[in-house]
């Protein structure tokens, strides 16, 4: 399980002060196990996340949806240490196409996710990711935005 917030910056900058919002998002990750093949070999995990969003924004109602992320993430093993990068693409679910300043051109993103940081005695990660939602131009208006945050994470 991991909780991540972050900030969403305006994509308009003509704004008198900073409006920028701030991104919420709960994932419960599982781990895809493998036998012995490529990925296990060179220390690649591949994850499946099932996340919850909640984006506040500064003009409309605040903004909930969820995803669903296949991901892999290259570990790099230590004696109490795992240092880790990951990325992924999936689809995301808003409630709203509308987003502060943006026109996301429908319900229906891409989230596609990169990140790294570490994982302290196999049961506690510490992260940064920068993620970016669009809908890869299937629409008309396809605005998109960038949620950069710091996650922490506890697995059992």
């Amino acid at each position: 399980m991991t909780y991540t917030q972050g900030e969403i910056a305006p994509r308009w900058d003509g704004w008198q002060e900073s409006h920028s919002g701030t991104a919420y998002r709960l994932a419960y990750i599982h781990n895809i196990e493998m036998n012995e093949n490529f990925l296990t070999r060179y220390n690649i995990d591949f994850n499946l996340e099932f996340a919850y969003h909640h984006w506040q924004d500064f003009l409309y109602a605040d903004k909930n949806g969820g995803s669903v992320t296949p991901t892999l993430k290259y570990l790099l093993n230590f004696k109490h240490l795992t240092l880790y990068v990951e990325a992924g693409i999936g689809v995301t679910y808003i409630n709203s196409q509308f987003y502060a300043d943006r026109d996301m051109g429908s319900n229906w993103q891409f989230e596609d996710k990169l990140g790294i940081g570490g994982i302290l005695f196999k049961h506690h990660q510490i992260g940064f990711s920068l993620i970016h939602y669009s809908n890869a131009n299937f629409y008309n208006t396809n605005d998109g935005l960038n949620a950069i945050g710091f996650s922490y994470g506890y697995f059992w």
